[in-house]
């Protein structure tokens, strides 16, 4: 009657969903219940005389029965049902999915703030890996200082384009200045990018550019050149 929702999805395991609502006659199980002596009591429990309501209306229509009668809620169920059967179906969820064989592309060793700025610009997600570990505090503050100077490159990249070449040069320089800053920390960077897609909602599919960059010690390269990296990818 209000459409409220009278289900939801179950957070247990054990239960496939909840029905939030309860269920109604509308000729009473008793003779002396609400509407029990005005309609056909031959399938008192069947599906035709049952209504699935909400706590307020339940408690509205059974002490009111004579504003809600018999036919009024056979006529409102049938409504319903027609209403039901004619909404759109709920979108899926959101979800944002991975590129096929995005895990198989190997890491990139990035060399210069060119090869930098080629990766980040224009992506809509990032994912970072900055040190795991490291026992002098300037090392690590100089990986995630150059993640953050990445990060905040790839948010104005299409700005920036739009001034021009000088302006994509001056932030390919400032990612230059950034990488030598790790060298001589014994650090280098790796990355990759893919093409993910958003799926779910009410659009179509839509497919947007994410990338990984990877901040390295000088014995994570050589482990990572031992597990099988081709030496394509190693400087």
């Amino acid at each position: 009657m209000c459409k409220k929702p009278l289900t939801e999805d179950a957070l247990s395991a054990n239960l496939p969903g909840l029905i939030l609502g309860e269920e109604a006659h509308i000729v009473a199980r008793s003779e002396d219940g609400p509407r029990g002596r005005d309609g056909d009591r031959s399938d008192i429990d069947g599906y035709d005389n049952l209504i699935l309501l909400c706590f307020d209306d339940h408690k509205r229509i059974d002490d009111q029965p004579d504003a809600y009668s018999v036919e009024f809620l056979q006529k409102t169920k049938k409504t319903h049902e027609a209403w039901a059967a004619e909404r759109p179906a709920e979108p899926d969820p959101i979800r944002i999915r991975k590129a096929p064989g995005e895990d198989d592309i190997p890491l990139l060793v990035l060399t210069s703030g060119a090869a930098v700025w080629n990766l980040m610009a224009g992506t809509m997600m990032w994912s970072f890996r900055p040190l795991a570990s490291d026992d002098r505090p300037e090392v690590a503050d100089a990986a995630d200082s150059f993640l953050t100077l990445a990060r905040d490159w790839a948010e104005v990249s299409e700005a920036v384009r739009d001034q021009g070449f000088g302006a994509v040069r001056d932030a390919q320089r400032s990612l230059d200045e950034a990488l030598e800053k790790l060298w001589g920390q014994g650090l280098f960077v790796y990355g990759r990018r893919a093409d993910r897609t958003i799926t779910g909602g009410v659009g179509a599919p839509t497919r947007f550019p994410y990338a990984e960059l990877a901040i390295l010690t000088a014995d994570e390269v050589l482990n990572y050149a031992h597990e099988g990296a081709s030496g394509d990818y190693l400087s």
